[in-house]
Parts: structure tokens; sequence; C-alpha cells
């Protein structure tokens, strides 16, 4: 080691002139204007306990860098910054690539059907055959059969629009480079409708005229029996809140690639990421059934209306925990999620009919209210491609389940003077597709 520290001092002092001609030549000022060599006497005499120190080197200083190194003070691993002039990319995570701010928000259009029966329900109908007969032979001449009926369908009335919005403030990263969040979100805006008439296709009483509720509605109570005509009108409206504490995983630390070219370029690393989330939700279904009936065969010689007015409302409030699990790129990512939760479902049941106008065969009102569990859960498969660090379109399929709920067509009896005992056995499923964009702010 003493004798390479030897042959470096021979080659400064050998070189010293070259050097400051070069530095005169990159700095542009005179040779005279520049420090002394080693710090040397401007006599070159080298006088008392300093003769030795003299002859030790003073250390080069490091040029100042340009762009992106300017940043950088001392050293890496001991070695001078000037070592990475080719490495012009930072050293830096996806944490300044993806997710950039403190702030997010999320806005979404959902293309949702609702479902809430199999097999929907049978409100009315009318089954009869007819015909007419020759006198002389006594034999049919002409023969048909009726069938009408009026039924509620549990999967219509087809597509409609809702709206999903969500605000999200980020609190802080832990240690084990994951993001934490503190989030609220709602959901709903639409109003699934369904609205049907349905004449008698007979108007002789040897053919057992008129439109027939379904036995299992009135249970031999008197009813629209032997109607004309029906109509009814069924509407679901249902909304969404929820506020949620979510933590999240970042992707692993970026790649530093060299081209072909020889750049260097940042690249993300594809991560599989998890998710975990627990807050409380509020859900609210509101339902209206409105069912009217004309020309009811009251008596042999009296025909009247009649209607059911049916409304139930739905108010569930209760905790819930979910997760996901994500396949994250640079440009994209796929991510699979869920939650559910326990409700405690508060529900409330208006209730009115009436089975003639004048001549009244039967009435009821109900006023009840009734405390029950409920079940909320959802699924989702989302998919994003990031226009910019912080802008992502969306799009993916959603599937909320509702269970354990009170719904107006199961309400219908034709029990006199009302039946307080509330149906809540009911369940809603709206699933769809879903379109939107995110940010970060």
């Amino acid at each position: 080691m003493k004798n390479i520290c030897a042959l470096l001092v021979v080659v400064q002092l050998a070189t010293a002139g070259v050097a400051a001609t070069a530095q005169e030549s990159e700095l542009g000022v005179a040779a005279s204007e520049l420090p002394p060599a080693m710090g040397l006497p401007a006599d070159g005499a080298i006088e008392g306990p300093a003769a030795a120190d003299a002859l030790t080197p003073a250390p080069e200083p490091i040029a100042a860098g340009e762009g992106e190194l300017d940043q950088f003070d001392g050293s890496l691993l001991g070695e001078p910054m000037r070592m990475l002039a080719e490495c012009t990319p930072l050293f830096e995570s996806s944490g300044t690539w993806l997710r950039r701010g403190f702030w997010f928000g999320e806005v979404d259009y959902m293309m949702t059907n609702r479902s809430w029966d199999k097999h929907g329900v049978r409100l009315a109908g009318e089954f009869a055959i007819g015909g007419a007969t020759d006198p002389a032979t006594d034999t049919a001449i002409e023969r048909f059969v009726v069938s009408n009926t009026l039924n509620l369908e549990g999967h219509s009335p087809g597509a409609e629009g809702v709206g999903r919005v969500k605000l999200g403030r980020f609190l802080f990263r832990d240690s084990r480079n994951r993001d934490h969040f503190l989030e609220a979100a709602w959901w709903g805006g639409g109003s699934f409708e369904q609205a049907v008439a349905l004449e008698s296709g007979t108007a002789s009483a040897a053919l057992d005229s008129g439109l027939q509720v379904s036995d299992f509605l009135d249970r031999v109570n008197a009813s629209f029996d032997g109607a004309q005509a029906m109509n009814y009108f069924y509407e679901n409206q249902s909304n969404s809140a929820e506020v949620n504490y979510e933590v999240r995983q970042r992707m692993d630390r970026d790649q530093l690639v060299l081209q072909p070219s020889g750049e260097w370029v940042r690249a993300a690393t594809p991560t599989r990421t998890l998710s975990f989330l627990t807050g409380v939700r509020y859900v609210n279904l509101r339902e209206l059934l409105d069912w009217n009936s004309t020309d009811n065969e009251l008596t042999t010689t009296r025909e009247e209306g009649g209607f059911y007015h049916v409304t139930t409302e739905n108010n569930m409030l209760g905790p819930q925990i979910g997760g996901s699990v994500s396949q994250e790129t640079a440009r994209w990512s796929l991510t699979l999620s869920g939650k559910a939760g326990g409700m405690w479902n508060r529900i409330d049941l208006n209730s009115d009919f009436q089975v003639g106008e004048q001549t009244i065969r039967n009435s009821g009102r109900t006023n009840s209210e009734e405390d029950d569990l409920a079940f909320v859960g959802e699924a989702e498969l989302l998919g994003k491609w990031h226009l910019r660090p912080n802008v992502s379109l969306r799009g993916g399929f959603n599937i909320l389940l509702v269970d354990s709920i009170a719904l107006a067509p199961h309400q219908v009896n034709f029990i006199p003077g009302g039946f307080t005992a509330i149906a809540n056995s009911g369940d809603s499923v709206f699933f769809g597709g879903t379109l939107g964009v995110e940010s970060y702010w």
C-alpha cells in the first residue's frame, strides 16, 4: 500500500502542469487565478514541519453534477456520486408513481338489474274454456281458451342506472409499505319500476268471467275476484352509505432497466397486492305497491272497484369487513374485492286495502314496525387503465345482495282489519356493469 501511495505522489507531481491546463480550458480562467497545485507556496520553497505535509496530495474536489444529480450531496457507499453519471433515473419506489396524493375520488355509473324473487308473484289470473253450440245437432261449432295472468316479475324491470361516489383521505404509510386510508362512499339514485294493466278476456257469467286473485294471496278472503280489469304499479328505491378504514399494500420497488440503446429507464414491478377494510354501512330500501281493480262482481247486479296500497321501508345499519386481491402493473390493474356484514334492520310497514267502493265487502289497514337482523354482501371485479399516475379509467362488474328484508308484494293478504305481522324473509340482488374514473390529488 505504501508503494502505491508513493507512486501516486510521483504521478501527481509529474502531471501538475497538465492538470492546470485542463482546468483552465474547462473553467475559462487564467492559470494564475487557479489555486496553487497541492497547496505549495508560490516560490516553491518548503520549510519547517510543513515540509512533510506538503508532500501529501490534496484531494481533488468533486465537480458539481448537472440535472437530476444536483440534489445528491456526498457519496453513496463511500464512492463519489459521479459514478452514477449514466444512471439518470432516481432510485425510488412506485410510491411516487401510482396513487400520488393525499385525497382521492371515484365516480362510477352502474347499469344494474334488480331481482327479488326467482318466480315472482302471481297476483291474479283467468283460465276459461268457451264456445258456441249448434242448436240442431247440439255439437260445438266454436271453442276457445282464455288464459291471462297478472304477474309481478322477479327479474323486472330490467336495467336501471344508478350512481356511486367515493371520497377518501390518505392517513399514513406504515413500515410494511402499506397505505392507510379513511373513505366514505354512497351508492344509489335509481328507481326500479314495473307497471302492468290486464283486462278480462271473457264477458259471460256462464264462462266464470273475470280475473281471479291467487288463492295464495287472498286465502279465501273476499278480494278482487271477478274484476274485469286490474293494474298495478311497483317501485323499489335503494340507497347505501358507508364509512371504512382501509389498509392497502403498495407495489414492490421499481426496477432499473438498461435499454439496448444504453439508456437507463425506470419500470414498475408487476405485483400482487392485498387490502382489507373495516367500517360501518347503512342501507335503505323503500318499496311501493299500488294495485287497483275495476268492475268487481260484488253482487249479481252491482260491480265496483277496489285498491290495495302497500309501502315498506327497511333501514339497515351495522358493521362490515372486507378485502381485495389485485394484480397491478404500471399501466393497468385487475382487482377482485368483497365485503359483507350483519345489519340491524328496522322495518316499517303501512298498508291499506278495500274491496268495493260504496258497498265495502272487505277492508284492512296496517301500521306496523319490527326489528330484525339482515345481511348485506357485495362483490366486485374491477379493471383499471392508468391514463396518468393519478388518473385512471375503471370498468367491471358488481353484485350486491341484501337478505332478510320486507318486500311490498309479500305483504298482500286481504285479511280483514289488517295483519300486523311483517313478512321479512325477502331478498334483493343488484347485478350489473360499472364504468367510471378515479383520481388522486
